[in-house]
């Protein structure tokens, strides 16, 4: 009997390569494809690695970029480099395990920094974050909902209970701001015993590792609350919170909210952490409207490389056997603006309407449509000559009306760096926006004006 394995089915390969491109996985380490060319030279060790390597101090830097942009990608890259520069990297995703992104506060950002660091790095003899939790246990017992007897327990036990004080924060509502309370009043002596236990921890790792970096990943998602006469959840976190969330004798890279770096609050935001760094869009055309060719080669090789991972053959025959021509492919590139979690959805809607490779211009025309009709259902009947104005000057204004359509995606940003190095900032609406008959029209009035 032969040992090589069967082909796969039709059925089975277009499953194989529906799942590849599922938009809400982890990034794929094989598939990572180096995109800086094409997002104004934008370089995650230049704009965050470096702020870490070249620093004597504990450095706390904010990184966001739109919702499906790449950013968690981007982030396990510089891990991989911080690590090979001997730190030692405490990553986690926060909306998995830490927090409710429908209810967060800072001290659900602090006991999840908190967790992973205790969890990650074993400190023997004297460990202050189990020294802290037992002698605050009594009182988080029962909101901790747990029955053990804390002295009872193996030291791997006992820094189990960090977790399940995160889950209650996380899963149980009726307990969470009770418990968030008592957490409030002790964070003093929290932040003391955290950094305490940094420094035990860093005297642990040396001299393999030159020092501590947490990054704190998904924080983006968390959603804005704000009650009467309140600041928002937003303002509280990261800037009346910021000591705290600066504190931390270690380096720190937290995920924000894109929202707050397109405000009013972006100075004070500069002010408090120095300036956060956005992740930009892969520029598929230029603002004239031509193709930016680059940016199209960037994303056929990105579709490549998660094909290779299922058919080498596919992958060397993309135009051909994956779909029936270029033109094809490089349609479904152009129409997804440049945003990758876009083209993972168009090729998955794609696949929706195939049957047998190749995926055929019909199919992604289809795909296309139905991706359009959600952008026909967001925008609203006063946005349409907001749209058509931006598009026409290839600017947006710096205010609300702008931002709601930059956060929904409906209008998207580029960086290039123009023949001269100076850089050049423009924006557009989504091309799936574009042949939109309301917007037509728009754009009609506004040509005339």
């Amino acid at each position: 009997m032969s040992d090589q394995p069967r082909p796969l089915t039709d059925e089975e390969l277009l499953t194989e390569i529906y799942s590849s491109f599922e938009p809400f996985l982890p990034p794929l380490k094989e598939a990572y494809v180096d995109c800086r060319e094409v997002r104004g030279k934008w370089d995650v060790v230049r704009e965050l690695g470096r702020r870490i390597t070249r620093s004597k101090q504990p450095t706390c830097q904010l990184y966001t970029g739109h919702r499906g942009v790449g950013k968690s990608t981007e982030l396990q890259q510089l891990r991989e480099f911080l690590t090979a520069q001997h730190y030692f990297v405490v990553y986690f995703a926060a909306d998995n395990e830490d927090i409710e992104p429908l209810d967060t506060e800072y001290a659900d950002i602090l006991f999840a920094c908190t967790r992973h660091l205790a969890q990650a790095i074993t400190v023997q003899n004297h460990n202050p974050l189990v020294n802290w939790l037992q002698e605050r246990w009594g009182a988080l017992q029962d909101l901790a909902q747990s029955e053990v007897q804390f002295d009872g327990l193996t030291l791997e036990g006992q820094i189990a209970q960090f977790g399940s004080i995160s889950s209650t924060l996380r899963a149980v509502p009726d307990k969470r701001r009770e418990l968030r309370k008592r957490i409030n009043d002790y964070t003093p002596s929290l932040v003391t015993a955290l950094n305490e236990f940094i420094r035990e921890a860093q005297t642990v790792l040396a001299p393999e590792y030159k020092g501590i970096v947490i990054m704190a990943d998904n924080l983006d998602r968390i959603v804005e609350r704000q009650e009467a006469g309140k600041p928002s959840n937003y303002d509280e976190i990261y800037l009346n919170r910021s000591e705290i969330l600066r504190g931390l004798d270690c380096h720190v890279i937290y995920t924000v909210p894109i929202s707050m770096v397109y405000s009013e609050r972006a100075t004070r935001l500069e002010d408090n952490y120095d300036k956060p760094d956005v992740l930009p869009m892969v520029m598929m055309r230029y603002p004239d409207g031509d193709v930016n060719e680059a940016g199209i080669d960037k994303f056929r090789e990105l579709i490549a490389k998660r094909i290779a991972l299922i058919d080498a053959d596919l992958a060397a025959n993309l135009d051909t056997h994956l779909f029936d021509s270029a033109a094809t492919l490089r349609q479904l590139c152009l129409m997804s603006g440049g945003h990758l979690r876009n083209l993972m959805q168009l090729i998955q809607r794609a696949i929706d309407w195939t049957d047998q490779l190749p995926i055929t211009a019909q199919a992604v025309q289809i795909a296309i449509e139905e991706t359009r009709e959600t952008y026909l259902n967001t925008v609203q009947a006063n946005q349409w000559e907001i749209l058509a104005q931006v598009c026409h000057t290839r600017t947006a204004d710096n205010d609300d009306r702008c931002l709601r359509l930059l956060l929904n995606r409906c209008l998207l940003e580029y960086r290039y760096y123009d023949e001269q190095s100076k850089l050049q900032r423009w924006h557009n609406v989504h091309p799936l926006i574009e042949d939109i008959p309301a917007f037509q029209n728009a754009l009609a009035k506004v040509l005339q004006a």
